[in-house]
């Protein structure tokens, strides 16, 4: 029914779906893998289960060890005996010991969890639980065990897989798939089904169908959309609460950002612009306190530069003539020419070529070289005075700092006149420009910065506290921008799941619906209530339930209300079986504790016709202290093993078969037997064939319990039982196994039983046919004997 994994369902829904965008689909998609991959398996990985047996000691009505021997393969098992016989423990400690718990105690008085001791049996309590399962390792035993003063809770709990040793495990190891798909159902859970808590059935019948993936997965995708969605919506509150702020302050750049605030859509790279042009612009309070950091040299310092630089120039003036270079040049020349005679000794003037250049020359030139260097030296001295002076003065102005470059005003063209006396020739004006300029300007720089500090102590007490909301806004808006396309995407993936959740729920639910009605229809017999669509309502995390359309004769309304506790345990058990027995389950078994109570007779012979039809592919254990079960399944000859428990002084228990399909057979024979009115020859003829029919029946019980103990599926199992069309071939599958020859038979049963065996089987299969020479009574005897050696019989290997 479910055996598709969910994700590959929705992939084929999205595919076939031609409206569906791609994006929307991976959104879907990628929902469903981080759901499927954030699960982790907790089931025990045992496929194929079956019950064999039950032995309890110390529980509950057991005193002494009491073993429960069950066929464990397909067929009917009823469970009888008195209240009180100690039947439904069985029931109780195979369900404890397989889930660690028990869904009849729970919501009770601490009373019922404080009797589970036998009270002639408190020292030594325990469970033993064995189950054949499908794999190379079939044959599994659960033990659950108690020390002398521990509480319930504190069991330890073995398993035991074939001859390997027992291990410790943790009961909730196959938790998940015994809450999944409960092969248990109790008395007091019968009328919980259909009055209980509205969610607990749809929860369960939601996660058999596979839809918690899907419920998982959209609630992912929903807190996704909530998240985007809440984001949205904070945004735009922040927003709404920042223009009221905005709105109020006396600030242009205020004024200026809200009205890029108001656009329904606003720019957001404008608003960011607009913020950081009045943090880090002119006008912002960074350019405002760059304007305040801007200095000039004092006054005294430029006015003692700029009187260096005049007094420098007045001496230069005072020593400079207009022959100083030509005076400078004749000594340069004389000196030249004394150092020439000087190494040369006299000789005739090189200029003129008239007079000596003797030692009297020599003694005059001396006086003039002595008169001229004296001159010369004060210009020098004058001179690079000026030019040191001058140095210091152009080393006073600086360049036009960056922050007033958008100013363009009066400090800016000022400031640009004192940088260009960095540059500027030095002549007489230059030491007043030096002082005037100095002046001005700093008179318009205190003033400029007289203002700034104005302007930044009201952009500090206004705009500024404004800037980090604008901010603390921008970021999240930037990412509910970025995220838009994909809170699109996700409300129509959102959408879009929500519609194939309910097409594939609808999908899921109907084969389950179509089997519980098939139950309620047979069990329901004389009632005049019809149970129509089962459907599933709400969906995880909200109100749920399971909505069942039910009507009295014909008419709509509250049915529940009016319905019988029996049609309520019948309604019940509609919804159980079909949970129980859906192809999927692991186990192979359903036990069923005393469905019989508030049924009217009519509605008995319907559950025991619906037992015997889920009994054809399950085994179906069912306890119960009413007799009219088994009544009815003997007078409807249904094939039924029928054990009786009874329990004796100190809660001795025993069990014991009283009914099965072989010994029906040959009680029917031996009816036949003592039926004067039937002709000797047809009497012969049906008594054989209730010969054969008993062997046939112990040769399917053995069969299927031997291939499954060798490890093959139960479906295998079905198939080769089902291709056993003639007695002796059932026998051949029972005690040879598969792939045996029937022609193999014989020569088998003489070596392993003796011949005896071949004559028995030989005159049950013909006498049923032909007349035989043997009486019939000692073929009713000889065929029960048979059936017991087959029961008893262990071949050494069955062949696969």
């Amino acid at each position: 029914m479910c055996s598709d994994r969910i994700a590959e369902v929705v992939a084929r829904e999205l595919a076939a779906d031609p409206a569906v965008e791609e994006r929307v689909g991976d959104c879907v998609l990628a929902a469903l893998t981080a759901v499927d991959s954030g699960t982790a398996a907790t089931d025990s990985g045992d496929t194929g289960v079956f019950l064999r047996s039950i032995t309890v000691q110390g529980f509950r009505g057991i005193g002494p060890a009491a073993t429960l021997r069950l066929n464990p393969g397909p067929g009917l098992t009823l469970v009888v005996g008195r209240n009180g016989s100690g039947k439904s423990s069985f029931a109780e400690a195979a369900e404890f010991a397989l889930t660690g718990g028990n869904r009849r105690w729970d919501g009770r008085s601490i009373a019922w969890r404080e009797g589970w001791r036998n009270l002639h049996e408190p020292e030594d309590t325990r469970i033993d639980v064995e189950l054949l399962t499908a794999g190379e390792q079939p044959q599994l035993t659960v033990s659950t065990s108690w020390g002398t003063n521990a509480e319930l809770a504190q069991a330890q709990w073995m398993e035991q897989r074939g001859q390997e040793s027992a291990t410790s495990v943790d009961p909730r190891a196959r938790r998940q798939q015994l809450d999944l798909y409960r092969p248990f159902l109790s008395y007091s859970e019968l009328g919980a089904l259909v009055d209980g808590k509205p969610s607990d059935l749809f929860d369960a019948l939601h996660r058999l169908l596979g839809l918690d993936e899907l419920s998982d997965a959209a609630e992912q995708i929903r807190l996704r959309k909530l998240e985007l969605e809440r984001a949205v919506r904070d945004s735009r509150q922040s927003r709404a609460d920042l223009l009221v702020e905005l709105d109020e302050a006396d600030d242009d750049r205020a004024r200026s950002v809200a009205e890029l605030l108001h656009a329904p859509e606003p720019d957001l790279d404008a608003v960011a612009k607009a913020v950081a042009d009045s943090v880090l612009g002119i006008d912002g309070p960074e350019g405002l306190r760059a304007i305040l950091r801007l200095t000039l040299p004092d006054a005294a310092q430029v006015t003692t530069a700029a009187d260096r630089l005049a007094a420098a120039c007045r001496e230069v003036a005072v020593h400079a003539t207009a022959d100083s270079d030509a005076d400078l040049r004749v000594l340069e020349l004389l000196t030249r020419a004394r150092e020439h005679v000087t190494a040369s000794g006299s000789c005739a003037c090189p200029v003129c070529g008239r007079g000596d250049l003797d030692i009297e020359w020599i003694t005059s030139a001396d006086r003039e070289i002595e008169d001229r260097a004296s001159e010369l030296a004060a210009l020098r001295a004058a001179t690079a005075e000026r030019g040191a002076a001058l140095v210091a003065a152009r080393a006073l102005p600086s360049t036009v700092p960056d922050s007033l470059h958008k100013l363009r005003g009066a400090v800016w063209h000022l400031w640009s006149e004192w940088a260009a006396l960095a540059t500027a020739d030095c002549d007489d004006q230059f030491p007043d420009r030096l002082r005037t300029v100095h002046a001005e300007l700093s008179t318009e720089l205190a003033a400029l910065q007289a203002n700034t500090r104005t302007e930044l102590d009201h952009l500090d007490a206004v705009w500024s506290p404004l800037v980090p909301r604008i901010l603390a806004w921008l970021d999240p808006a930037r990412a509910v921008a970025d995220h838009a396309s994909e809170l699109r995407i996700v409300k129509k993936a959102a959408d879009w799941l929500k519609s194939a959740t309910a097409t594939i729920r609808g999908q899921r639910m109907q084969p389950l619906e179509t089997t519980a009605r098939w139950v309620w229809s047979t069990l329901r017999q004389h009632s005049n209530v019809e149970l129509g669509a089962i459907r599933l309502q709400g969906s995880a995390g909200t109100a749920r339930r399971v909505l069942l359309d039910v009507t009295v004769d014909e008419v709509d309304g509250a049915a529940l209300g009016v319905m019988s506790q029996g049609e309520l345990h019948a309604l019940g058990l509609s919804l159980f079986l079909p949970r129980a027995t859906v192809a999927d389950s692991p186990f192979r078994f359903v036990m069923i504790d005393d469905p019989v109570q508030a049924m009217d007779p009519a509605k008995v012979d319907g559950l025991a016709r619906v037992l015997a039809e889920v009994a054809a592919s399950r085994q179906v254990v069912v306890f119960t202290h009413d007799e009219r079960l088994a009544e009815a399944v003997r007078r409807m000859q249904l094939d039924a093993t029928v054990l009786e428990v009874q329990r004796r002084e100190r809660s001795i228990v025993e069990v014991r078969v009283t009914g099965d399909p072989v010994r029906r057979y040959l009680d029917d024979a031996r009816s036949l037997l003592r039926t004067p009115q039937l002709p000797p020859a047809i009497a012969d003829e049906l008594v054989a064939t209730c010969c054969r029919s008993a062997i046939e029946a112990a040769g399917l019980a053995k069969a299927r319990q031997e291939l499954l103990a060798a490890g093959l599926e139960h479906g295998e199992v079905e198939r080769r039982v089902r291709n056993a069309h003639t007695t002796r071939a059932m026998i051949t599958l029972a005690i040879m196994g598969v792939g045996a020859r029937v022609d193999d038979l014989n020569k088998h049963l003489s070596t392993v039983g003796g011949r005896w065996l071949v004559g028995v089987l030989r005159d049950a299969t013909a006498g049923a046919h032909v007349p035989i020479d043997r009486p019939m009574r000692e073929l009713i005897s000889d065929t029960e004997r048979f059936v017991t050696w087959l029961r008893a019989h262990e071949p050494n290997a069955v062949r696969t």
